[in-house]
């Protein structure tokens, strides 16, 4: 897998989800896609200059694109957010892969170590996403007790992305 198609990958992620929250977009699309359409060009500009020190702006604007959707959109909780997030973590790994420099290796190996490790862990951020999702949709009478423990779990979800992205 060339470092090309990490990119190229990872633009078409981004651009993807980029359309969907302008589609789904009730009010204020435009400012929804300019957000979006900014991140994919920042994203781009990251790829070609070979930066590291952008990267991480671009997927910065793709969540600022996301959360504008929430605030903008009438409705209650986003069924999709884990799908999104899992999204943006699926660049923001890809992209930050294709920038990086290449070491020569004897095989193909740690590359298919590596990918099938970032697909992992993208597919782990949306199924955990999701749990949570989940959990949070369910109404449940349970008193000051069952919301410290809800709170305590988001804690605890958070602390296990957060130890993954490290690994």
């Amino acid at each position: 897998m060339t470092r090309y198609t990490l990119g190229g990958v990872a633009l078409a992620v981004l651009a993807a989800g980029a359309m969907t929250l302008y589609v789904r977009a009730d009010r204020l699309a435009p400012l929804v896609g300019a957000v979006g359409g900014g991140a994919v060009l920042v994203l781009a500009a990251a790829l070609v200059a070979r930066s590291t020190d952008v990267l991480p702006w671009a997927v910065a604007l793709g969540g600022a694109e996301y959360a504008a959707f929430l605030v903008i959109r009438s409705g209650t909780i986003d069924p999709y957010a884990p799908l999104y997030g899992a999204g943006l973590l699926l660049v923001a790994e890809l992209a930050y892969w294709s920038v990086e420099r290449h070491v020569p290796s004897r095989g193909e190996g740690l590359t298919g170590r590596r990918a099938s490790l970032v697909l992992a862990a993208s597919l782990a951020a949306g199924g955990l996403g999701g749990l949570i999702l989940t959990m949070a949709e369910l109404s449940v009478n349970g008193g000051l007790a069952l919301e410290i423990l809800g709170v305590a779990a988001a804690v605890g979800a958070l602390a296990v992305l957060a130890r993954l992205a490290r690994a």
